[in-house]
């Protein structure tokens, strides 16, 4: 996960945001929370999933912006327990319909996109340079959560809706 410039960078979150959104083109309402035994998750959750760590990465930097200077990222959070996390994305989407969360997957796609634009280089490439970038003890890039948080998840449950296809027609 190396980028050379924001370009770079904005180039794969769009091609990775759009080979894992295509895949609900063809996903109904109805099957949309059906669990796939063998993956473990359903259509619904893979997308809350995504669209819950986007929207805490745009939170995490909204709440540096205005000067909070810890967030949860750092203070809180035991990295191998975060179920409470996940399924704090699947109720606040729970009555989503699958039109309205593949939109508010698209807007913070956006947001996210304009968030990179709007950071200076150093900013973004440069390690710790935002509070919501540091975690026990460490210090990451922007460039590298925003990497994790978005391009990760996509790649991996572009994977797992695939399968999820395939096991459920």
């Amino acid at each position: 996960m190396k980028y050379n410039n924001k370009l770079e960078l904005i180039e794969t979150i769009k091609n990775n945001a759009s080979l894992f959104i295509g895949e609900y083109s063809n996903i109904n309402e109805e099957s949309m929370k059906v669990i796939d035994e063998e993956i473990e998750y359903s259509p619904f959750q893979m997308l809350a999933f995504c669209n819950g760590w986007m929207d805490l990465v745009l939170s995490w930097e909204n709440e540096e912006k205005t000067g909070k200077h810890e967030t949860t990222l750092a203070t809180e959070w035991k990295w191998n327990d975060l179920g409470w996390l996940y399924q704090s994305f699947y109720d606040k989407y729970n009555n989503y319909s699958l039109k309205d969360l593949i939109d508010d997957f698209n807007q913070k796609v956006d947001d996210i996109i304009q968030l990179v634009n709007n950071l200076s280089d150093i900013d973004l490439f440069e390690n710790g340079k935002r509070n919501w970038a540091k975690t026990n003890g460490k210090e990451f890039s922007v460039c590298r959560l925003v990497h994790l948080n978005t391009i990760a998840n996509f790649k991996n449950f572009r994977g797992k809706i695939r399968k999820w296809k395939k096991n459920n027609k």
